[in-house]
């Protein structure tokens, strides 16, 4: 999750991005409030070629360790079933070590990995996704 102003300068981009591509049988945005306000959000994105990205998993440090966010990512993985998408992938860094674990639990693999300053410090910048479309497939509802 990217934090501090950086994600405040992106939220825009990528909300208008999603807007502008918006499918309403391909795309999804699960929203988890408590008392008004948002405490979670996850997005998928449709892309080309049958992939899927999984976007902007933020989950409110106070509501974590709560089962939320396996709950969400038992939501995406339904709807990438339900879509057939083939390459689902997300990114994230190397400091999300906690989100790097719930992903692998779904059968994510790291695929790529890339130093960056994207986030107005030196990091690495990790791109998870399935190996093979048969390895993606076999993991529906094995979770």
């Amino acid at each position: 999750m990217a934090t501090g102003f950086h994600l405040k300068c992106m939220w825009p981009r990528v909300l208008d991005e999603f807007y502008k591509s918006y499918d309403s049988e391909k795309d999804r945005v699960w929203i988890c409030e408590h008392h008004d306000r948002m405490v979670a959000f996850l997005l998928l994105m449709h892309r080309e070629n049958n992939a899927a990205q999984l976007g902007y998993f933020l989950i409110e440090p106070r509501y974590r360790g709560i089962g939320l966010g396996k709950k969400l990512m038992q939501l995406y993985m339904e709807f990438l079933r339900a879509c057939r998408y083939q390459s689902p992938y997300l990114w994230t860094t190397h400091e999300l070590e906690a989100a790097a674990s719930l992903y692998k639990r779904f059968g994510f693999k790291l695929t790529e990995e890339k130093e960056s300053t994207a986030f107005g410090k030196r990091l690495r910048e990790q791109r998870y996704g399935f190996a093979q479309k048969l390895e993606f497939l076999r993991s529906y509802g094995t979770k």
